[in-house]
């Protein structure tokens, strides 16, 4: 057999034609990345798709044009802070309210702490009047139990005048419910069953006038404290004029 006669080697393309495809595919591919980022890029300014692509792009396209969104991000971040109302100021603690102190208390509140302890030093009075002048045993032990209701809570009245730095008004202040200083000098002069009637009378008075100034407080106090005791002075005073009520139609 003869020598194997060797196969012609292909033509290769020139160098110049390889150039020229490689040059048409980059363009071609930084076209279509082109085009992507600026698809990104016009989605993260809220323009829409146009092409409405329903494929997601490879994993390196959104760091890339993550990156490159960057900088565009940042003139829309002031625009958005320039357009944001401003939040209005908290108001202080001692502004919540007309006349409302930073230790939650009020005018209200001071005004009712300032009348009850006179109101009370008047109950008290009529009181030890009825410890000597009553004829009733129960006129006695009734007025014994307002006097040790009322002194209780003139002490917390008192307290909190002193934390405020306020001063009860002055002992015979007109007020809803007060006898004048000539009703409580008539008062001194009865004993017995004239005294127990007059007693009865004026103690219904007085403590519908003290039940007024608790209702004031509830409707106008903010004060925690005071507005409880107005709560509890309105319930145990009602009691009171219902019994004494009671008493005086037996004594008709």
């Amino acid at each position: 057999m003869g020598a194997a006669v060797p196969e012609p080697e292909p033509e290769r393309p020139p160098v110049t034609t390889t150039i020229h495809r490689l040059t048409a595919v980059t363009a071609r591919a930084t076209g279509a990345l082109s085009g992507v980022l600026a698809t990104v890029l016009l989605a993260g300014c809220g323009a829409p798709d146009p092409a409405n692509r329903a494929g997601s792009p490879s994993p390196a396209v959104p760091a890339v044009a993550e990156s490159a969104a960057e900088p565009a991000a940042t003139p829309d971040a002031a625009l958005t802070s320039q357009a944001a109302p401003e939040t209005p100021p908290t108001a202080a603690p001692d502004e919540t309210g007309p006349a409302e102190g930073s230790d939650g208390r009020n005018a209200a509140d001071v005004t009712f702490a300032r009348k009850m302890v006179p109101h009370h030093l008047q109950a008290l009075e009529m009181a030890r009047l009825a410890e000597t002048r009553a004829g009733d045993p129960w006129v006695r032990e009734f007025a014994a139990k307002v006097a040790t209701a009322r002194d209780t809570d003139m002490r917390t009245f008192r307290d909190w005048l002193d934390m405020w730095g306020e001063e009860p008004l002055p002992r015979d202040h007109a007020m809803p419910g007060m006898l004048t200083r000539a009703e409580i000098e008539a008062l001194a002069k009865l004993d017995g069953p004239r005294f127990d009637r007059k007693y009865v009378t004026l103690m219904i008075e007085h403590d519908n006038g003290a039940i007024k100034l608790a209702r004031a407080e509830q409707a106008e106090g903010v004060f925690a404290g005071a507005r409880a005791l107005a709560v509890a002075t309105t319930t145990a005073l009602s009691a009171e004029v219902e019994e004494l009520k009671k008493y005086r139609t037996l004594l008709d």
